[in-house]
């Protein structure tokens, strides 16, 4: 089960790949999620939620890659159709945080605000390219040789 309760680093399939992830290559899985997005335009900015399909989360680390189409499409709906926009995604709505006897009032007031879950700050590169003895990417303060770089490191050993 993926639990999105916990901070994640975002990245974006129109830099990553949707089957594995950028970090550890582990197997990607598909979950709908609530998100808070920020989109300006040359006329108009906004911020607001939006259900987003197609976002794909790591089960090994902490990583979730966004669907760039349909975040765009989201983007595109909430600007009235403008096409020359740009985005961000600013965190993971968590609406299981909300109490059940909260959940008919507004989010983000003063009385109900927004379970928001923030991102991990960006590693300097993800190249997919890891020493065996650097800290493992996923963050359990393993080497990479212990943690995620297991099944690299066994194929290695097998082909010889």
């Amino acid at each position: 089960m993926i639990g999105i309760t916990e901070p994640k680093r975002k990245y974006f399939s129109h830099e990553f790949s949707l089957e594995y992830c950028p970090e550890c290559k582990g197997t990607l899985t598909e979950k709908a999620c609530t998100i808070l997005l920020a989109v300006r335009s040359a006329r108009d900015k906004a911020e607001f939620l939006t259900n987003l399909s197609g976002s794909r989360f790591c089960e090994r680390c902490p990583v979730v890659v966004f669907d760039s189409s349909k975040v765009e499409y989201a983007a595109i709906a909430g600007l009235k159709e403008e096409t020359n926009f740009k985005y961000t995604v600013l965190g993971i709505v968590d609406l299981d945080a909300v109490p059940e006897e909260k959940r008919n009032l507004e989010l983000g007031t003063d009385e109900n605000p927004l379970p928001l879950i923030d991102f991990l700050p960006p590693l300097p590169s993800v190249t997919g390219h890891y020493s065996l003895n650097d800290p493992c990417p996923c963050g359990s303060g393993k080497k990479y040789k212990r943690c995620c770089g297991v099944e690299r490191s066994l194929s290695r050993r097998r082909r010889r």
